[in-house]
């Protein structure tokens, strides 16, 4: 393998845990409402249900050889140039979605928190940041995410306290009588982001010390994103109400901002801010770091840091041109980036396990007829 680093398991935690939280804790809640209405919160645990089965169907396509991570996975099962071919595709997926992701905390800075700063300047600070990552490598990546956190979950745990005493409950009913085919239909959206793109750490899953734990350490890690997820979608329900939090890009944001009762604070609503510069940044981190990854394979590098820095300006490019402003960026959120995340991220890894069953059944039929 290339990258000689190591994680534990609870750095693999940790990493899935940032990544699930990092484009939707901003932007999932508005999503949803705008379909689902009052019942956006049985989205959010239906998604988190089948969020779980995926991340069975990914430790599933790590069984079939511990040891390779997913570019190395693709030419093991597919063969040489078919699966070259299919690390092409995998690459070109995530880097539109390393582009996407660096655009949209681009457009929550400009619009939200330095409203007068060009965005092409705030993409390029958090392009660079993710450079010094991937050069540091993985190991500085997942102690990293260590530190930062117990920042990340205590900042969002404060905002669900704090607004809690807001909270009516007569914003979510009636339960299942209004708007009961959206509840149902937005699930397939929702799962576009973090639920199929978890496929990306398919590439992260061999350098877990232990293979077994970080397995464990994958379905513990969604679960707390998930948690965290259903807790600030149900808490802007009930505070904001579902038209509210529809008409709102950023209705987490907004939510920080009805924090009242503490005279001493103002401006709570950085807390969120802060929750979501320090996700964000693992996830377009990791992107990063799997584009690497696979470049690295693809031109058989003996380092993924080799191509990282003309990789990082590549990604500020898709930032800037892959989704021109925050309309067409809401618009592939909801329409777009399900299918093609999708295809990825369930349609591949199962592919990926027939093929490999079907094989290993032919070399048994071989290892047969040689015996007699």
């Amino acid at each position: 393998m290339i990258e000689k680093g190591k994680i534990d398991a609870r750095q693999f935690t940790v990493l899935v845990v940032m990544y699930s939280l990092g484009t939707s804790i901003i932007a999932i809640p508005s999503t949803i409402s705008t379909y689902a209405q009052e019942n956006a919160w049985i989205t959010i645990i239906l998604t988190t249900l089948i969020g779980l089965m995926i991340v069975f169907l990914l430790n599933q396509v790590n069984r079939i050889n511990k040891n390779k991570n997913l570019f190395e996975l693709f030419e093991y099962v597919f063969g040489k140039w078919i699966g070259k071919s299919v690390t092409v595709l995998f690459l070109t997926f995530v880097y539109i979605v390393s582009g996407k992701n660096l655009r949209q905390i681009g457009d929550f800075i400009t619009t939200q928190v330095m409203v007068e700063t060009p965005i092409q300047v705030i993409m390029l600070i958090f392009v660079l940041t993710s450079l010094y990552a991937i050069k540091l490598g993985i190991e500085v990546i997942g102690r990293t995410s260590e530190i930062f956190f117990p920042y990340a979950f205590t900042s969002l745990m404060l905002l669900i306290i704090f607004v809690a005493p807001q909270a009516d409950f007569k914003n979510i009913q009636p339960v299942l009588v209004n708007n009961i085919e959206g509840a149902f239909l937005t699930v397939f959206p929702t799962l576009g982001t973090p639920y199929f793109e978890l496929v990306v750490f398919l590439a992260l899953l061999p350098y877990v010390n232990r293979i077994g734990p970080g397995r464990k350490a994958f379905y513990i890690g969604v679960g707390i994103g998930s948690f965290l997820l259903f807790a600030v979608t149900l808490m802007s329900l009930l505070v904001l109400g579902p038209d509210f939090s529809a008409r709102n890009v950023y209705p987490t944001y907004i939510l920080g901002k009805k924090i009242s009762g503490i005279q001493f604070l103002e401006r709570i609503e950085i807390l969120v801010a802060i929750a979501w510069f320090f996700t964000i940044f693992f996830k377009i981190s990791i992107n990063f770091y799997v584009l690497s990854l696979g470049m690295s394979h693809l031109f058989q590098l003996r380092s993924p840091k080799v191509l990282s820095t003309p990789l990082a300006f590549l990604i500020l490019i898709a930032g800037v041109y892959l989704a021109p402003n925050m309309i067409a960026y809401q618009n592939f959120l909801a329409h777009d980036l399900a299918p093609l995340a999708g295809t990825f991220g369930i349609v591949l890894p199962v592919l990926l396990i027939i093929v490999a069953r079907l094989r290993k059944k032919n070399k048994k039929k071989k290892k047969r007829k040689k015996r007699k």
